[in-house]
């Protein structure tokens, strides 16, 4: 789902599904936000959801809530298989205006975490499912089947009192979504902690420190994995050369992407874009 990527799955209505499925080895996903809100439910394994630089252990069970425009990664170095349910959706698609606007507008807090020893997490989990089922179907009328499972769902959220007023009103971006957006407006061009930083109207030390804390990497690491995983999605959608891509991700050279694509995936660019065509 990363940097709005999972918009090319939209069919009919803004609603995407995604089911991670990965085994042994590190399992990480970039650090990304967007407009939409997102669920998930894990169904094996355990796994370190980062939401706006607050850690939430989950495993097998467990259901996270991700808000619009909240700055979110995934961490693991737990041995064995990993897999969880993701689904992401624009909120008008929700009936229920005071909690549709009140997640956009940042005037309603949400818990993020509903534990597997909530007597409800089955039924989020089986909602969650359900909706991954009708959007994979395509069948007649699966956007009404989705919708009802998103809206029951979100019912259920509700009842259970996951949602509460915030006091103060609109909150203006967080530092993390700030720089977030810094990078992926600038990720094609040479950019640096400083230049970060001097956009931001901090210093640069203090913008480093934030950002390690914020996203858990130095800024150079973290653009540098943004600008590998804008590659992976050129390489899939796209005919650029290897050389194009290289200078539209904000590389020097062909060689130094295609080495560094290598070493961050295990696989050369061309052997990617080979195998993403053949699914």
């Amino acid at each position: 789902m990363f940097n709005d990527e999972f918009k090319a799955r939209y069919k009919t209505i803004p609603f995407a599904v995604y089911r991670a499925d990965v085994d042994n080895g590190q399992k990480s996903v970039i650090s990304h936000c967007h407009g939409e809100i997102e669920l998930i439910s894990v169904t094996e394994g355990k796994i370190d959801f980062y939401i706006d630089s607050e850690r939430h252990a989950a495993e097998k069970g467990d259901v996270l809530i991700i808000p619009p425009f909240s700055v979110h990664r995934a961490q693991s170095n737990e041995s064995g298989p990993i897999s969880y349910n993701c689904i992401c959706f624009d909120l008008s698609l929700l009936w229920d205006a005071s909690v549709k606007d009140g997640l956009l507008n940042h005037t309603l807090r949400t818990r993020k975490t509903v534990s597997r020893e909530f007597d409800y997490a089955k039924e989020l989990q089986e909602l969650i499912e359900k909706g991954c089922l009708a959007c994979e179907s395509g069948h007649n009328g699966w956007e009404l089947e989705a919708i009802g499972a998103m809206s029951t769902l979100f019912g259920v959220l509700k009842k259970n009192g996951h949602f509460s007023e915030r006091g103060g009103g609109e909150i203006s971006r967080s530092f993390s979504q700030k720089a977030l957006a810094y990078i992926s407006e600038n990720y094609g061009s040479p950019i640096s902690s400083s230049t970060a930083a001097a956009r931001l109207y901090m210093c640069t030390g203090y913008f480093c420190r934030a950002f390690k804390k914020s996203f858990g990497c130095c800024f150079s690491d973290y653009v540098l994995a943004y600008r590998l995983e804008k590659a992976k999605i050129f390489l899939a959608n796209t005919a650029d050369t290897v050389t194009e891509i290289s200078l539209k991700t904000g590389f020097n050279s062909s060689s130094y992407f295609s080495k560094a694509f290598r070493e961050h995936f295990g696989e050369s660019p061309l052997s990617y874009r080979k195998r993403e065509r053949q699914k």
